[in-house]
């Protein structure tokens, strides 16, 4: 009946709206409002949010600062890490105000928490008095939900209007003595940031490659990471960060900018950063012992995946082999550009079944084909192969010294939700199984 009831009431629709408000309500009123005596920072956007959420957490925790994390990969009280099997970037208002009053009574201080578009537009985080918001960027995704990139945006826009907000409400004496200020973290090339710099906030700090207020200049990329000069008003510093790809480096901006809110300085920001390994499930690589390598990512939209896939052409000495599939139940435009996308950059292009959900899985892989097939020829260097096990198994079979095989869409789930339900699948586990297995 509730499911069905989705499907007929539109997102929009006042009353549904009104729904998601008072659960927030309730939930904020239920848990005694948690946030408020915490330092609440937000990291919204369509790619790099959960990267960056964990740079923030680990750049401040390195500083000796009390903080605590909320990520589509993995929740932390002070260092204390577990897996987030919920498969959602931004928990339900309860589960969020029920973590919050943990990381409370647990002495923290700061609290950065990944905020999903679906997470604002559906009052999740109500009651949460955010001081500080970064955004990486927006680019197509969720249109199913929002409809256009206006209001896929606009929902978006609301956590920095939650930033404006809070600088004219009155904070705790808890919140007075942990340093920080009220700041909206914006990303200058983005398309979106006009409208974002238009929301009014006590400081705001810009940042891009070679723009902005805090920059990165000089950029060198590598296999296994990459250099810049990190440049804020009359100070810079060397940074070696040990992720490669200019998307990285913006997200290490966009954290530097969080830590400068935060009243950090470029030195402590440079330690956090230098000493930062990797979140699970992103560009995480899985070596073979006859050279090759398997990239797992989450990367899941068009702009992820060219970033993802053109950071690698580079730095691939053999073939690049992609696996390429699409979630069901979720945005259908994409699904053909992405494919081309993966295609155009592959020397072998293997379609497969991602998360069907309640989709035809057939059906979404053709949509992943059509796109394919402007670039690739079928049964050639394009394969359509539906277990994605078996499509894997099939790459790392075949994949030489100096290949680099590429499985995206999943990332570090530990489920793929089926036609029937969910099914455990951990994408690293799999790889390193047959990576075993092929290396007898």
């Amino acid at each position: 009946m509730l499911n069905w009831l989705r499907k007929i009431i539109s997102y929009d629709n006042p009353l549904r709206r009104f729904w998601h408000l008072l659960k927030g309500i309730t939930a904020a009123i239920l848990y005694g409002f948690p946030g408020q005596q915490m330092v609440c920072i937000g990291v919204t956007g369509t790619n790099g949010k959960t990267t960056t959420t964990h740079m923030v957490e680990h750049v401040l925790q390195e500083n000796g600062k009390k903080i605590a994390m909320i990520s589509t990969a993995e929740f932390s009280i002070m260092g204390k890490h577990e897996v987030n099997q919920s498969k959602k970037t931004t928990l339900s208002p309860f589960k969020t105000q029920k973590f919050l009053k943990k990381c409370l009574k647990a002495g923290v201080e700061y609290v950065v928490i990944e905020s999903s578009s679906h997470a604002l537009h559906q009052f999740r985080l109500w009651g949460i008095p955010f001081s500080v918001a970064a955004i990486t960027n927006i680019t197509h995704e969720h249109l199913d939900y929002h409809g256009t990139m206006e209001k896929y945006a606009a929902a978006k826009r609301m956590l920095f209007e939650c930033v404006s907000k809070t600088a004219h409400q009155k904070i705790s004496e808890r919140v007075k003595k942990i340093p920080h200020q009220q700041a909206s973290i914006l990303n200058r090339a983005d398309e979106f940031y006009p409208s974002f710099k238009k929301v009014s906030c006590p400081v705001h700090i810009e940042y891009g490659l070679g723009e902005g207020g805090l920059q990165a200049r000089e950029m060198k990329y590598s296999k296994t990471g990459s250099t810049f000069t990190l440049a804020w008003k009359d100070a810079s510093t060397e940074i070696v960060l040990k992720l490669t790809g200019s998307f990285n480096v913006e997200n290490a901006l966009a954290a530097t900018g969080v830590g400068l809110a935060c009243e950090l300085s470029l030195e402590d920001i440079k330690k956090g950063l230098e000493s930062f390994e990797s979140v699970p499930g992103r560009m995480e690589r899985i070596k073979s012992p006859k050279g090759f390598e398997v990239v797992v990512d989450f990367a899941l939209t068009p702009d992820a995946l060219e970033r993802l896939y053109s950071e690698l052409r580079k730095t691939t000495e053999g073939r690049l082999i992609g696996l390429i599939g699409s979630c069901g139940d979720r945005d259908k435009e994409k699904r053909p550009e992405m494919g081309r996308i993966v295609a155009s950059h592959c020397d072998l292009t293997i379609v497969t079944d991602e998360e069907p959900y309640s989709e035809d899985p057939m059906v979404i892989m053709q949509a992943v084909l059509e796109g394919a097939k402007q670039v690739k020829t079928m049964g050639e260097d394009l394969l359509l192969i539906e277990d994605r096990k078996a499509a894997m198994e099939h790459a790392i079979k075949y994949a030489q010294k100096g290949d680099v095989v590429v499985v995206t869409g999943m990332g570090s789930f530990q489920t793929r939700t089926m036609n029937d339900g969910p099914m455990e699948w951990d994408e690293r586990e799999v790889a390193r199984e047959l990576i075993e297995k092929y290396s007898r």
